[in-house]
């Protein structure tokens, strides 16, 4: 029937490819590891010596990321029916704004990016509502995106609350 939603009931318990899962859950390790290192610099008296540079470097990766994510919707929009400029324009959306986040200071980028992932995270599963994206991705999507959202958030408040930001 045109114009009726896709059965994705099949889908469901399909847990995706392997190698996509692994590396999806690989890929939160440095986030995982800026939210730990910067969020010990909130307990009084830690010294860490590298804080400014994981920092930017947890910033930057979160900006690299958010960046793919979009790349996944711009190869979806291109291969999908449906090729018009509101497809194209959303997918571009998330390598701008880790672009602006990474020209910013650490803490701001994070909150910035955390912004980012929700949004692009709630794309994801509108677009999987739809039948745009297969619901194993959308169901990773969910954890990834609730992880790095909170690794961002939590390095963020270890430089706040460590007066490094």
């Amino acid at each position: 029937m045109a114009g009726s939603k896709p059965d994705l009931t099949r889908f469901a318990a399909q847990p995706g490819p392997a190698v996509a899962v692994r590396l999806g859950y690989a890929g939160l390790l440095p986030f995982v590891f800026g939210a730990a290192y910067l969020g010990l610099s909130a307990i009084p008296g830690t010294e860490l010596p590298f804080a400014r540079t994981v920092a930017y470097a947890t910033a930057v990766y979160g900006a690299v990321i958010l960046s793919f994510l979009g790349g996944v919707r711009w190869g979806i929009a291109m291969a999908g029916r449906q090729r018009g400029m509101r497809e194209f324009a959303y997918s571009v959306l998330p390598s701008l704004v880790g672009w602006i986040a990474a020209l910013l200071p650490p803490v701001v980028a994070m909150a910035v990016l955390a912004g980012g992932f929700l949004m692009q995270g709630g794309g994801d599963q509108r677009a999987a509502a739809k039948g745009s994206l297969p619901l194993w991705y959308a169901a990773l999507r969910r954890r990834l995106s609730v992880a790095v959202t909170l690794s961002l958030l939590v390095a963020a408040a270890g430089l706040l609350l460590g007066g490094i930001a």
